[in-house]
């Protein structure tokens, strides 16, 4: 069976700590990229003729390296990962073509025929890490499924309570079938 659209994408959860990441562009829809980037602890490198005030103070701060200069085609050189952040179509097409002769990934902001990937919506409620896609379909749809899981995440004490249970399932030699469904008798009761 063939696969095509967004049943053919696979979701996979990055290590982009010290790595080198891409982005061309550096308005607001940028700075927002850039700011995940960096709580990824990725090497933000930046190239865009102008940037926000944002972007302006994470160069001055050392946070990101930002050109300020148009994009060029080995700017993609020594990237893990690209994301093309501009409201300029060419430069978007430019961007495309120079991360796929490279084999790098490209996320195309609002752009899905340039995309070669897609960034999610982010939830993150420590040890979970939630990522929703609409494969570039429907952003607001995306990020109004992201406040639904929001609300419905387990908290803090659930987290912890699931680990107290794994320890004590470990201990026990407790088998895997078994788990789930004392988890859920044990959450209903709290």
């Amino acid at each position: 069976m063939q696969a095509d659209g967004e049943t053919s994408l696979l979701p996979l959860f990055l290590k982009l700590a010290g790595k080198t990441v891409l982005v061309v562009g550096a308005g607001s829809v940028a700075e927002r990229k850039i700011e995940s980037l960096l709580e990824a602890a990725a090497r933000v490198r930046v190239v865009a003729p102008e940037a926000t005030e944002g972007v302006q103070g994470l160069a001055r701060d050392g946070r990101i390296e930002w050109q300020a200069r148009p994009f060029d085609e080995a700017d993609v050189e020594d990237a893990w990962l690209a994301f093309a952040a501009t409201s300029d179509a060419e430069v978007q097409a430019r961007v495309a073509r120079a991360t796929s002769a490279r084999r790098v990934f490209c996320v195309a902001v609002d752009d899905p025929p340039n995309a070669s990937a897609y960034s999610g919506s982010l939830v993150r409620r420590p040890p979970f890490t939630v990522a929703i896609s609409s494969g570039g379909a429907t952003p607001a749809l995306t990020r109004l499924v992201r406040e639904v899981v929001e609300h419905v995440l387990p908290g803090r004490d659930w987290v912890e309570h699931a680990t107290r249970l794994r320890a004590k399932w470990l201990a026990e030699g407790a088998p895997m079938g078994d788990r789930f469904a004392e988890l859920v008798r044990e959450i209903k009761k709290g």
